[in-house]
C-alpha cells in the first residue's frame, strides 16, 4: 500500500511504486492537535508534508503580529527552505486543525535527492509557485485600499480557476490576515460588492457577476 503522504504530494506523484516505497521508509507520520507549532526558528530542518487536515504558515512581525503567508492542505508541504540552508528566522507553521503530517529529516531528504534527481526539478517548480503566490500577496498589500486588495484577490482566484464561481480556500478571518485587514472590513466589502450586483456569495463560494466593472469599481 502506498503511504498517504507519498500518494498526495506533488513532489512524489510522478515516482513509481518502488521509489515511493523507498520514501515511505524515510518518513515519520504523526497526528497533531490544533495549535501545535510544527516549524519554528528552533526546530530542526526537515520536510513537513500534510496528509490530512490544515496548517497555516505565517511570519511574525517585530510587534508580534502574525502575517499569514499561506494555508496548507493535504499534499502541501513546508520546510524546504531549511533543507536548503536558507534561514527563515520569523516563519512559523502551525496546525489549524487536528492534522496528520509526515516528516523527512534534512539528511534523509538530501540523500533522496541524490537517488531521485527528478524530485529536484519538481521541488524547483513547486517553490517557484510559492514564490509567485508571495509576490502576488505583496502586490495586494502594496495597495492602500483594503477594498481593492479584496476585489483583486477574488479576480485572481477567478483567473486561476478559469471560471466565474470560485471557492475561497481559507476562513474569512484568515483571508483578513492574509490581506492585512480585519474580518469586519472583509465582511463589509463583500456585502458592498453583493449590493452592487458584482458578486453573489454563498458561504465561501463566490460568483463573479461582472469582472470588468468589479475591477474598475470606485469605492
Amino acid at each position: 500500500m502506498v503511504h498517504s503522504c507519498t500518494a498526495v504530494v506533488p513532489l512524489f506523484k510522478k515516482l513509481d511504486d518502488k521509489a515511493r516505497a523507498a520514501i515511505d521508509a524515510l518518513t515519520h507520520e504523526r497526528q497533531v492537535e490544533k495549535g501545535t507549532v510544527l516549524i519554528s526558528p528552533d526546530t530542526d530542518a526537515r520536510l513537513l508534508v500534510v496528509a490530512q487536515g490544515k496548517l497555516k504558515t505565517y511570519q511574525l512581525a517585530t510587534n508580534g503580529k502574525e502575517q499569514l503567508l499561506r494555508v496548507d492542505g493535504p499534499g502541501d508541504y513546508e520546510g524546504e527552505a531549511g533543507l536548503l540552508n536558507i534561514a527563515s528566522p520569523n516563519v512559523y507553521t502551525e496546525a489549524l486543525t487536528t492534522a496528520t503530517v509526515c516528516t523527512i529529516s534534512a539528511a534523509d531528504f538530501q540523500q533522496l535527492l541524490m537517488k531521485q534527481p527528478q524530485i529536484s526539478l519538481q521541488l524547483l517548480t513547486e517553490n517557484t509557485r510559492k514564490m509567485q503566490a508571495l509576490e502576488k500577496q505583496a502586490g495586494y498589500l502594496g495597495n492602500d485600499s483594503i477594498n481593492v486588495r479584496l476585489t483583486h484577490y477574488l479576480l485572481d482566484l477567478r483567473t486561476a480557476a478559469g471560471k466565474d464561481t470560485v471557492t475561497v480556500p481559507m476562513a474569512w478571518t484568515q483571508l483578513a490576515d492574509y490581506l492585512g485587514t480585519t474580518p469586519e472590513t472583509v465582511s463589509r466589502t463583500l456585502k458592498r460588492l453583493a449590493n452592487e450586483k458584482l458578486i453573489q456569495r454563498t458561504g465561501k463560494q463566490v460568483t463573479i457577476l461582472n469582472a470588468e466593472d468589479m475591477e474598475d469599481f470606485v469605492w
